[in-house]
């Protein structure tokens, strides 16, 4: 995977997590690693691997895949605050070669931001929700409205998803089992309005929360409560919004999906974090 605005001759900038659509017995998502190698080993077990790996996904019989992919920036400079970037694969061909066959880039691009109290500049603040239930990798996908129309602002899953990760990250400390991240522009005037809870092996849509004005019901903790719900409060690093954006009652169709347990991934939009 890579995130560069220039397509490069390697595997280009960026950290992945390794996401299946159809689970073994640690789940779907299989791990993080911080090198990228189509000549390393596969990313399997929860790893969080600091060699050389890479992910395989399976095809129809018409050679169609939907999945979910996840990109994590790092400190190179592609993904300075303010940066466009766009989201790759880099595939071999299909037959365990080492070398690379096709790669494959998204005509959109990602804005890169990092953490602030001011509107504009490129900042962000952390925004932690609490699903209310919703098992550990199941995607989050959020929106500025309440219908879900155009891009989202953000997509994620639910912890747990069993691997580890490095101490003092905002992740870490603040999204226990049960709860997801993001981060929300400090321009987005409507707040967050629309949160959707996908199984990832059925592609299906488990549920949807909305907010009219983008104010939710807050998590009841300290850390949150400067925010109080309001998802348009620029908090920056320092004061997160917390809220409960519970997954609806499953239906008896969600459960068995849930049981059996295509958007872009995209997480962690500050370099370094």
């Amino acid at each position: 995977m890579s995130g560069d605005t220039n397509i490069p001759g390697g595997t280009g900038a960026g950290n992945y997590f390794g996401i299946n659509n159809v689970p073994n017995a640690v789940g779907y998502i299989q791990g993080y690693t911080t090198q990228k190698s189509l000549g390393g080993s596969l990313l399997a077990n929860n790893e969080f691997a600091t060699a050389n790996r890479y992910s395989e996904f399976t095809t129809d019989a018409s050679g169609s895949y939907t999945g979910w992919f996840a990109l994590v920036p790092t400190a190179n400079a592609r993904f300075n605050v303010g940066n466009e970037i766009q989201f790759g694969l880099i595939l071999n061909n299909g037959a365990g070669g080492t070398g690379t066959a096709h790669q494959l880039y998204t005509t959109s691009t990602l804005l890169m931001l990092g953490p602030g109290t001011n509107e504009g500049a490129n900042q962000a603040t952390f925004l932690v929700g609490d699903s209310v239930g919703a098992p550990g990798e199941t995607m989050v996908v959020i929106y500025d409205n309440v219908l879900g129309a155009g891009r989202p602002v953000w997509a994620s899953w639910v912890e747990p998803d069993g691997i580890g990760a490095a101490p003092g990250a905002l992740w870490t400390n603040h999204v226990p089992a049960g709860r997801w991240g993001a981060y929300v522009p400090n321009d987005l005037a409507n707040g967050i309005r629309r949160v959707e809870y996908w199984d990832i092996g059925s592609g299906s849509l488990l549920g949807v929360a909305t907010d009219d004005d983008g104010i939710w019901t807050p998590i009841p903790e300290p850390l949150f409560l400067a925010a109080n719900g309001d998802t348009r409060y620029n908090g920056g690093a320092t004061t997160l919004i917390g809220i409960i954006a519970p997954i609806p009652e499953p239906s008896v169709l969600a459960l068995g999906l849930l049981g059996l347990t295509g958007w872009v991934c995209w997480r962690r939009l500050h370099p370094g974090d």
